[in-house]
């Protein structure tokens, strides 16, 4: 894996993590919560 890939990479993880945490942060209840949580670890995994 190139540096430019593993930075790209990175970027995007972290720019899902943050969608993930602005999701949940508006999400105000916790059935969708408890989605996001199931939505949020197939993609980290």
């Amino acid at each position: 894996m190139s540096m430019i890939e593993r930075i790209r990479n990175h970027r995007d993880a972290t720019r899902r993590a943050r969608a993930i945490e602005h999701a949940l942060r508006s999400a105000n209840s916790p059935a969708v919560r408890e989605e996001l949580l199931i939505i949020a670890q197939r993609h980290m995994g």
